[in-house]
This record gives C-alpha cells, structure tokens and sequence, in this order.
C-alpha cells in the first residue's frame, strides 16, 4: 500500500506581490514664493502712496475751482490726468500739453516714491529677494497702467525711471542679508579701494547738498517778503494755496542742486538767457513761482562774492580728514588711486543730479532750466579732489617717513654747521 500523500505546505503557494505605479510626469507644481502676497501688497502700496500724493491736490484744485469758465468742459477725470503726468514727470518721462513741453524732473516725486518703496519694503519685512522682486515688478505694472492712462507722447520714457525707483527702493528697504547670495559674493570681492572710494564720494556729495539746502533755507527765509509778496500776488484760494505750497516742496529737491551748482561757480539758468553763478547774475523775466522771489538779483551781495564758488573745497577738506585716516597705513599707489576714484564718483554725481534737474518747463525761454552737469561735475571733482588728495599725501605714512627722515638730516646739517661757525 502506497502512503498518503500529505499536502503542500501553504508557504510553497504562489504570493501576490502588489505593484506601486509612480507617475511619471516631470513637471512640478508651481509654487509661489514665500512672502509673494506681501511683496504683491508692498508694491502696491507704494505707487498708489506716491500717486496719490501728486493726484488728489490736483482733483482738489479742480473741485475748488469747478466753476471757473476757464476749465470747460474738463473734468475730475481730467484733473487726475494731469495730477498722473506729474507723477509720471518725477519718473523721467515727458508730456506736451496744448503746446506746452515739459521735461524738467520734480525730483521731490522721485525722492518721495524711493522712500515709499523703501518704507513698504520695510514695514514688509520680505522674507528674502523674489517677494522682493514681486513688489518691484507691481510698482512697474502699475507705471505701465498710468502711461496708458494718461496717453501722451513720452510717457513711456517715465517706464526705466519706474524700473530705477522700484529697484532702488527695495533695495534699500530689504536688509542686506536678504540680498542674493551671488551679489554678496561678488560685493565681497570688489578690491578694498574702490569701496572705500564709494564711501568717500557719497559722503563728499552728501555733505555739499547739506550745505546746499542750508543756502536755500538761508535765501528763502532773507527775502521772505518778496517770496510772500508774490504769493499774495496770485490770489489763490485755501484749496489752491495748499497745492502751490506743495507743488514748492515737490521742487524743493532741484532748488537744492541749483544751489550746490552756484555754490560750486558755474550756477543755473532759469530761463534762456539768464545765468545765476556767484561771478555774476544776469536776471530776465522769470515765472510767477513765489520761491522763485528767494533767487539773488543783479546787485544782490551773493552774486558779486566769486569766493562763493568754491565752497565745494569745504566738502574737500572734509572728505580729505575720513580718507587719510583710512589710508594712512595702505600703499602710497592706494591712497593716490582711492582719492582719486573718490573725486571722479563724486563730480559724476553731481553731474547725473544736474542732469535730472534740468529740462524745460515750457515754451521759448522756459526750455532752458538748470545746470550744466559737465561743468558742474568737473567743478565739484577738483574742489574735492585737490584738498583730499593733499591732505592723504602729507599724513601717509611714507610721508610722514621721508619728512621725518629729512628733518633728522637738516638738524644733522644744522649742528655740523654751527660746530663749524662756533670753531
């Protein structure tokens, strides 16, 4: 009899083994950076801040003067046109309207938007550089939609200065380790001197627009009768005497350049024809501007004292004092070269402010308003260039040697002589 056969044990059955299907699509899901909302609400509100600053005096003005029969039939809506092309001229861009041509940059507008992009920035707090880059890209979008708005022939010009404000803005308002990591590197290798001349050039162009300032508040506060005088002259309402006021203080960032350009000898025209500069003032017929009554006359003291044209020498001296005691203990080459470069970014930066400053703010004799930027920007390289370059010369310390040095041979020379004399 043949045994039983006993069964397979239940391991030795085939196993299912079940199968994992990945999908296997490469895209990848589009993520939107950390801090995209806060960068987007950023720049917004920066542009709206600073648009509206230039917009809503000009709709008050029309609201306060809807009855006029000059206006009319022009409208709030028009009222914010122009109130957008202002905003748009503190940008860099240019408008004609019925035959009036302006191009000169209120650089109160420009300052203003750097600071309010920079305060939105801030107040932010942007985790890091693209919510940065988002805010800059809305604040663009947003000049784009008021070129389109307002229509006017060299509007779009208003679109690299939109690019200029926004990138400088963020930039000061993000916190320097924020910044890409390939910046930083890249800064981190720029050589020791050219940095230093960085830090020299803006001191030195900081310092001569302070002293401008103090001359305009200086000028405005001497003839403030006339200025008021002229005020009065135009009759203006509350609403109206408002805006002029703050039309002024949007203009009041070239008035300073104007001054640092007469405090450095070439001066500034207003107007063709008439030139201001401390060797002379040759006045014409001026706009009614009330702060233009603060501008110096034929026979006034500051234009007949040419010594006023080198004031640019005391923001020399002062730069002078910083860099020598940076480069004392550097190479002669250095100090020399470290000078230098400080001297020619600060002329080239007062030559770029001359250059914003300047345009035409109407027809005929208005197309010619500002400064020169070449001879403004060569005046202020040597008044700064020649008394920092002496100052670093006579206290480096090769110079201090070789002085030392030879006051030891002159002493030796000396009392070799008198033994001499003395027999």
């Amino acid at each position: 009899m043949s045994p039983a056969r006993t069964p397979a044990p239940a391991h030795d059955a085939p196993r299912i083994v079940p199968r994992v299907v990945e999908h296997t699509s490469t895209r990848r899901a589009l993520r939107t950076p950390e801090g995209a909302l806060r960068g987007l609400l950023a720049g917004a509100e920066a542009v709206l801040l600073s648009w509206l600053v230039v917009v809503v005096p000009a709709i008050a003005t029309y609201v306060a003067t809807a009855s006029a029969p000059a206006l009319g039939s022009a409208g709030w809506l028009e009222a914010a046109r122009v109130g957008t092309a202002a905003w748009l001229l503190g940008h860099g861009a240019s408008a004609s309207l019925d035959g009036l041509d302006l191009s000169l940059v209120p650089l109160g507008v420009t300052v203003l938007a750097v600071a309010l992009m920079a305060g939105s920035v801030r107040r932010a707090r942007l985790p890091g550089w693209p919510a940065a880059t988002i805010s800059a890209a809305v604040y663009v979008a947003f000049a784009i939609l008021f070129v389109i708005f307002v229509g006017l022939p060299g509007a779009n010009r208003a679109l690299v200065g939109a690019v200029l404000v926004a990138g400088v803005g963020t930039v000061l308002g993000l916190p320097t380790a924020s910044l890409p990591s390939r910046l930083l590197a890249a800064l981190a290798r720029v050589p020791g001197w050219i940095r230093t001349s960085f830090g020299g050039s803006w001191r030195a162009l900081a310092l001569h627009l302070l002293i401008a300032t103090a001359a305009v508040v200086t000028a405005v506060v001497v003839n403030f009768g006339q200025v008021r005088d002229l005020h009065e002259g135009l009759h203006p309402d509350i609403v109206s005497g408002i805006v002029l006021v703050l039309a002024q203080l949007l203009a009041l960032p070239n008035l300073v350049v104007y001054a640092a350009s007469f405090l450095l000898g070439p001066g500034f025209a207003v107007g063709e024809g008439t030139a201001f500069a401390p060797s002379g003032v040759e006045a014409g017929p001026l706009p009614i501007v009330p702060v233009l009554g603060a501008l110096p006359g034929p026979d006034s003291l500051a234009g007949q004292l040419p010594v006023l044209g080198v004031v640019g020498l005391v923001s020399g001296v002062a730069v002078g004092v910083w860099l020598a005691r940076r480069l004392r203990a550097r190479t002669l080459v250095d100090a020399v070269a470290t000078t230098l470069g400080t001297a020619l970014l600060t002329g080239g930066g007062m030559a770029t402010l001359a250059a914003l400053a300047s345009g035409a703010a109407g027809p005929g004799r208005m197309a010619v308003i500002g400064a020169d930027p070449f001879s403004v920007g060569l005046a202020l390289l040597w008044q700064v260039g020649a008394p920092a370059l002496v100052l670093v010369l006579l206290s480096h310390r090769s110079t201090v040697a070789s002085a030392g040095q030879l006051t030891a041979r002159a002493r030796r020379a000396g009392g070799t002589w008198w033994e001499q004399v003395r027999g």
